[in-house]
């Protein structure tokens, strides 16, 4: 009875095998290749800077917060801060975020094209040449590396090896984030790890609770099988 057994669950572990061995070879090489890679690698710390500046305590701006409210009546936020080393403020308003030099009272943004080049220099923290910067407005023609981030953006591409992209604010002329080839491998590796290959964000979508319960029952079955097979040795050994 014993052997009829083993020879089914052999039968179950050879087909689950199939089925989701590919997929637990995935599991494993992918997060081999996330846990090696140093996190802030990969997050490209290694490539920013600038990014906590303030402005000096003893500043007083050309134009006050009054101004700024007399301006912007309808602004939930108004912060005084550094923008690639000059004084401006920070607005957000029910029609968006602007970005207001805080000598003049001039609105800066929506950034152009030079300033979001600007930004990008003064955040990069290499010398790399500069071989695009594009505007990214549309959805449908955004990279899937920005993932959810809110649209108008401008991407600014870099010569360096690690093919480096910054992304810019328009609106508040902010560094949003940025992406290198050892990230966006990162990236297609939680894809693959994770098995959403829309978003790459949910971690609880259905194929991966069913992969992930028969990757257990693979596992149960083998170890079934092992303790089988070394239950048989111990009763044929003389």
């Amino acid at each position: 009875m014993s052997r009829k057994i083993a020879f089914r669950v052999r039968q179950w572990h050879k087909w689950l095998s199939l089925i989701i061995g590919a997929q637990v070879m995935l599991w494993l090489a992918t997060g081999v290749y996330m846990v090696v890679i140093n996190l802030d690698f990969i997050h490209g710390d290694h490539l920013v800077q600038n990014m906590t500046e303030t402005v000096a305590g003893e500043y007083e701006p050309g134009v006050t917060f009054a101004d700024m409210l007399a301006d912007y009546p309808d602004a939930s936020e108004i912060v005084l801060a550094s923008w690639i080393g000059q004084p401006v403020y920070r607005v957000q308003s029910p029609g968006g975020s602007h970005l207001v030099n805080a000598e003049t009272g001039g609105e800066i943004s929506p950034l152009s094209e030079e300033d979001a080049i600007a930004v990008a220099r003064y955040h990069y923290t290499r010398t790399a040449d500069i071989t695009a910067a594009t505007l990214l407005v549309d959805k449908a023609d955004a990279p899937s590396e920005i993932q959810s981030r809110p649209l108008p953006l401008w991407r600014i591409d870099f010569d360096d090896p690690g093919s480096t992209a910054f992304y810019v604010s328009p609106d508040d002329g902010s560094l949003v984030t940025r992406r290198h080839t050892y990230w966006r491998i990162f990236d297609f590796a939680w894809m693959l790890h994770i098995m959403d290959y829309e978003e790459r964000a949910d971690v609880n979508n259905n194929l991966l609770r069913v992969s992930a319960g028969l990757g257990l029952m693979l596992s149960f079955l083998g170890m079934w099988l092992l303790f089988f097979s070394f239950k048989r040795r111990r009763r044929s050994a003389p």
